[in-house]
């Protein structure tokens, strides 16, 4: 059995890949604000393990404690263990001086915070385990370029970008893994998500750029959830996981 354990998972492209994962042999973990009836009766159809975790990862210490109980918890005798820190909030939007204290608390806890300790507590109870673990962290191409008015979305996913590196950097979990872990930070594209909509709805004296998005929809440039996610699945199961740190799967 493998395990894969994905934040963000009743939306967008969260839920995307937890419905292409779905499998007898697969153990699925999904962490999300909401829940998603759909992804629960496609798992009973295919007969496929499902855990699911209702948590808002704005919440720091109960996203330690969700985190440290759901680690602790896994199997030690699965044949692979992967973690995919999908979870993200476009907002806050608009200009830097705008932004509130609390918005970009928020905002660091759910693109930031919440990835590094569900990274530090997989790491921490697999690190035992003779098998393959990966990480993949979906970063963004606003990681590596700038753009007005997403200051926090920018900031957090190029942290995100780093701290895959980090992982990477370490030579074998302070020696006490037998396998050390793989993580790649993935810029996913421009998805059709509930994301966009946020983005495109903003109004265009906050966020300049949201006519480009609106563009972008209005000219069927905008990738499905599903297609991104056949890629993503793909990308985790490849045999050279990891050989690039910081990826995009319009690369891939």
């Amino acid at each position: 059995m493998e395990v894969v354990i994905i934040t963000g998972a009743s939306k967008g492209l969260g839920a995307a890949m937890a419905e292409r994962l779905l499998s007898r042999e697969r153990r699925i973990v999904g962490i999300s604000r909401s829940p998603n009836a759909g992804l629960a009766v496609a798992a009973r159809d295919k007969d496929a393990w499902l855990d699911w975790y209702l948590h808002d990862l704005a919440d720091v210490e109960g996203t330690d404690a969700l985190a440290a109980s759901i680690c602790a918890g896994l199997p030690s005798d699965a044949t692979s263990y992967a973690l995919v820190n999908n979870a993200a909030l476009a907002g806050p939007v608009g200009s830097i001086a705008s932004l509130s204290g609390a918005a970009v608390a928020a905002s660091v806890a759910v693109n930031l915070t919440a990835a590094m300790i569900f990274t530090s507590r997989f790491l921490a109870a697999t690190a035992g385990f003779d098998a393959e673990r990966r990480v993949l962290n979906i970063s963004s191409g606003l990681a590596r370029r700038p753009m007005d008015g997403t200051s926090a979305y920018c900031a957090t996913k190029a942290a995100l970008d780093m701290f895959t590196r980090c992982i990477n950097a370490e030579p074998d979990d302070a020696g006490r893994a037998k396998r050390k872990a793989k993580a790649v930070s993935l810029a996913p594209g421009v998805i059709d998500t509930g994301m966009q909509v946020f983005m495109r709805g903003q109004d265009a004296d906050v966020f300049p750029e949201g006519r480009n998005f609106k563009a972008m929809k209005d000219e069927g440039r905008l990738v499905s959830p599903d297609d991104v996610a056949a890629k993503i699945v793909g990308y985790l199961q490849r045999a050279d996981f990891g050989a690039t740190e910081l990826d995009d799967i319009r690369n891939a």
